[in-house]
């Protein structure tokens, strides 16, 4: 057998309009450590990065519509009656292709996207590389690259953050030329949201114990020390913590002409240019329910820093005197984790060998840590696992009776000549209400790295603003926070974006669902009593607060998501 011959598709791109093979990282532009095309904004609008974390978002949200489709496509092919040859517009990492290649084994496959980063067809199996090309191009700016009616099949999903709405006509009309008489094409669309955590849920996150403002004498009396007056004008409470992240967030679609919304818009231009037409309704998956409060670590052993300290002296001695014994390093004691014994969700994934993250676990527990903080410090409180003890009556109630994960706007469905009934068939709501509750927080995860993905254009506005809008910065809180006054833009904002992803960690806890799934928790690092101390107080403060959620703040939506299908008519 002949050695495989090696590729150069990981270095190497070839450019449709001229046919030459170019440098693979041509293509892109390298923005404070983060990965960006380098085309012109006008050109090619689409302001989120390629860096790993923005491209496993495609995995994911394909990961999803398998499990609960059970197919590659919404469409119900008759038997042996599959696309023969078919179009993904906007393919990505080519993750639909390589599953629909497996699925519909006579089809060949043609992945056409803005840059080189699909898997090189010498890694995958021959039988399978034979029936899969990848093209380049931009479609907002050129046709594309095809004979009219050369294919019966074209797959388009999450195209909406990078088309301006003035394009989605044009890009329709050229999606009717390439397809042949009867061909079918499928979209699947979501809509441009800034998931938002209230202030109730962020502001104990924020506080810390601050230093008094008052003197303290040595004969017992104190004098408090006035502050000058600030200069900065009054300003109204701001919605949330994020309200600055979320102006620029939705200021970069829209000074890029980008529909915020659209799976409201795209029926117009879809009904346009296909006579047969199924538009499904839309639907809202809310944020998922709030997870328990992780228990405290252990306090450190009363002796614990003396210890530290005479290791490291005995390390500096060890080094002066390089044939003395190495002393071993007494490591830290580790807090005691969640039970590691297997849960009925372990023996139920390891037999299907199925995640049990997709699966409806409402009668599933979190087990609790077999040793409480209360053990080793009679000063804290027996702190449980069970969600019931961080939320209000009225929340627990919302939560042992199992919500809907998703709201349905079924006054968007609409059809032409298909009938109703055939708009509700694309979503397979029976699947989706048996997935897990802790399958929100994937929804949930999906957005936000959405939002990050779009930090670098998002820093693009903020200068502009600090250039030539100075007030809409100061509305959004950007001169009033005092720990960032006297940092610089770059710094701040930096800070701003890290604020948002660490809420938004504390939101989904990550946790919580490696427990469901039968994982044990990492156990937290050992603290000494003054590190205990600030961590009880932050865990109190966030029990407190949790009182105060509303069932408009826990069941907001968090993505909307919209499919269409459309037939070209047979001449």
């Amino acid at each position: 057998m002949p050695p495989p011959r090696p590729s150069t598709a990981t270095t190497m791109a070839l450019d449709s309009s001229s046919g030459r093979r170019v440098p693979r990282n041509r293509d892109f532009l390298n923005k404070h450590g983060h990965r960006h095309h380098s085309y012109d904004p006008e050109k090619a609008p689409y302001p989120l990065s390629y860096d790993r974390q923005v491209l496993e978002l495609e995995n994911m949200d394909h990961s999803f519509v398998m499990h609960v489709k059970k197919s590659v496509s919404v469409v119900q092919f008759p038997d042996h009656d599959s696309p023969k040859r078919s179009l993904d517009l906007g393919c990505g990492g080519g993750t639909w292709i390589l599953d629909a290649a497996k699925e519909w084994p006579d089809c060949e496959f043609v992945g056409f996207d803005l840059v080189d980063i699909q898997v090189p067809t010498s890694l995958l199996e021959p039988d399978v590389a034979d029936r899969i090309s990848w093209v380049h191009g931009n479609f907002l700016t050129t046709k594309l690259p095809f004979d009219d009616d050369e294919f019966d099949h074209v797959h388009m999903r999450g195209l909406g953050r990078g088309i301006p709405e003035n394009k989605w006509g044009v890009l329709f009309e050229e999606v009717n030329r390439v397809l042949r008489p009867g061909g079918v094409v499928e979209v699947l669309e979501h809509d441009i949201l800034f998931p938002t955590l209230p202030t109730w849920f962020t502001a104990p996150l924020r506080a810390r114990n601050k230093r008094s403002d008052s003197v303290h004498y040595p004969n017992g009396s104190h004098n408090r020390i006035d502050k000058p007056p600030s200069s900065q004008p009054d300003i109204p409470p701001l919605p949330h913590d994020h309200a600055l992240l979320e102006s620029l967030y939705y200021a970069v679609f829209e000074n890029r002409f980008i529909n915020l919304r659209p799976t409201a818009i795209l029926p117009i231009y879809f009904t346009s240019n296909f006579r047969r037409v199924i538009s499904a309704p839309i639907v809202h998956f809310r944020m998922p329910a709030l997870p328990p409060l992780q228990a405290l670590p252990q306090p450190l052993p009363p002796n614990a820093l003396l210890m530290e300290a005479s290791l490291s002296s005995d390390r500096s001695e060890t080094t002066s005197q390089p044939h003395a014994p190495l002393t071993p390093v007494t490591p830290r004691p580790f807090a005691v984790s969640f039970s590691s014994t297997n849960s009925s969700a372990t023996s139920k994934s390891a037999s299907s060998g199925e995640s049990s993250l997709f699966s409806n676990m409402e009668s599933s527990t979190l087990s609790c840590p077999t040793t409480s903080p209360a053990d080793c410090s009679p000063h804290l409180p027996t702190l449980s696992c069970d969600t019931t003890n961080s939320l209000s009556s009225e929340t627990e109630t919302a939560h042992v009776m199992k919500k809907p994960l998703y709201i349905v706007d079924s006054s968007a469905a609409e059809s032409t000549s298909m009938g109703v009934a055939a708009s509700q068939s694309l979503i397979p709501l029976d699947e989706i209400d048996k997935l897990s509750e802790r399958s929100l927080a994937m929804q949930l995860y999906w957005s936000y790295q959405s939002v990050l993905g779009c930090q670098e254009a998002m820093y693009e506005e903020l200068l502009d603003r600090t250039r030539n809008r100075t007030g809409q910065l100061t509305e959004c809180g950007w001169d009033t926070d005092l720990e960032l006054s006297e940092l610089e833009s770059r710094t701040k904002f930096e800070i701003l974006v890290d604020r948002y992803e660490r809420d938004m960690q504390a939101r989904i806890s990550l946790w919580c669902s490696l427990a469901e799934l039968g994982w044990s928790v990492p156990p937290r690092e050992a603290m000494s009593k003054a590190e205990l101390v600030e961590e009880e107080r932050l865990y109190q403060a966030m029990l407190k607060a949790r009182q105060c959620a509303s069932e408009e703040d826990l069941y907001t939506p968090c993505r909307s998501v919209r499919i269409f299908v459309g037939y070209k008519d047979i001449r």
